[in-house]
């Protein structure tokens, strides 16, 4: 069996692929499409992942933008069929992304079956076009008004190594106490200055404590300059610009304050590491928020709207959380508790082998 794989643009959509890829590789070969000189061509590469280049554009509603996807997606549509021609694909399978587009209509004109994986509790603009083209679509989280048998909720997939170090992690909860801040694979300007007087707040309360902040590239300087400023001698911080091997991380963090992003809050969760999230208020559809509410109603985190934010209660909630003992224990009906990635490729296989 042979598959091709497209998802781009952010590490939400970037490294389920590179999960998917992971395991449908264990009895096949994959091909993974992605942008020349964009982040998932070198997150693939890295992975030691088959990388072909094709040709894509926002899916955005400005007459030039407009225009500028019709001549992208031709030329991407162009290679990706050639593509799946030399390859003899089985399946394409699309997470996410305006680089899944080309490979998408490529597939449809093939009649090469599609598989779709939203991550969030909202449908992006890719599956919301494309979804009635699926034979499955995987869902990270339930979306409201999408039901019947294409649609089978999974969870998020996780690379292999990042879930079994996060399934160990979850049991090894009571030896952790660090406070982690992540903004997203872009970072987070919001998250990146509630770190700063977070850390400044615990020292006055004496707090002994490591705290570590993921600053995305374009402000870790900034952020490093603040902190080298500061007179601190409980909180022990550490700045990271990005982080690729999350888990590493996540072995000392007993609670996270973090966007709404569906990835992240996903390995929270399977982690067991308590989320305090704080949803970036313009994210499309408030999917971020969204997300988060699930999360909230099964008991692994709050949520907490950022215009809305006081940091006194913030901080009480924050505290709270670091100070309790308890073991976080997942919900027995809750798709954290089984492998996604393992499940979704599974499925491809299975009903492949049919065709």
């Amino acid at each position: 069996m042979h598959y091709v794989i497209a998802g781009g643009g952010t590490g939400g959509h970037i490294y389920p692929a590179v999960a998917i890829a992971e395991r449908l590789s264990d009895s096949g070969t994959v091909t993974m499409l992605a942008r020349s000189g964009s982040m998932e061509e070198r997150v693939f590469l890295s992975h030691g992942l088959d990388v072909r280049t094709v040709c894509s554009a926002p899916l955005l509603y400005t007459p030039r933008s407009i225009w500028r996807l019709a001549c992208a997606t031709r030329g991407g549509v162009r290679a990706a069929r050639c593509i799946m021609t030399d390859t003899h694909a089985n399946a394409f399978i699309g997470t996410g992304g305006y680089v899944s587009v080309p490979g998408i209509v490529a597939a449809r004109m093939s009649g090469v079956p599609i598989y779709l994986l939203e991550q969030n509790a909202v449908m992006g603009r890719a599956n919301r076009l494309f979804s009635g083209c699926a034979r499955r679509v995987f869902l990270g989280f339930p979306v409201e008004g999408v039901s019947g048998p294409r649609f089978i909720v999974t969870g998020n997939p996780l690379r292999r190594k990042v879930y079994a170090a996060l399934t160990e992690c979850r049991s090894s909860k009571p030896l952790r106490r660090g406070l982690l801040f992540i903004g997203g694979s872009g970072g987070a300007s919001f998250v990146n200055e509630l770190f700063l007087r977070t850390i400044q707040e615990l020292e006055s309360r004496g707090r002994e404590l490591p705290v570590t902040v993921v600053t995305g590239t374009d402000e870790y300087a900034r952020i490093c300059n603040a902190v080298d400023g500061l007179s601190l001698h409980h909180v022990s911080p550490a700045i990271i610009s990005y982080e690729e091997h999350m888990e590493r991380l996540y072995e000392q963090t007993r609670v996270a304050v973090t966007r709404g992003g569906a990835l992240a809050l996903t390995e929270l969760a399977v982690g067991g590491i308590y989320a305090v999230v704080i949803p970036y208020p313009f994210a499309i559809g408030r999917h971020q928020s969204k997300n988060a509410t699930y999360l909230e109603n099964l008991g692994l985190g709050i949520r907490i709207e950022q215009q809305s934010l006081q940091f006194d209660g913030y901080l009480s909630i924050v505290e709270k959380a670091l100070d309790d003992k308890a073991s976080l224990s997942l919900p027995a009906s809750t798709i954290f508790r089984s492998d996604a990635a393992n499940a979704i490729a599974r499925t491809i296989e299975e009903e492949c082998s049919r065709d």
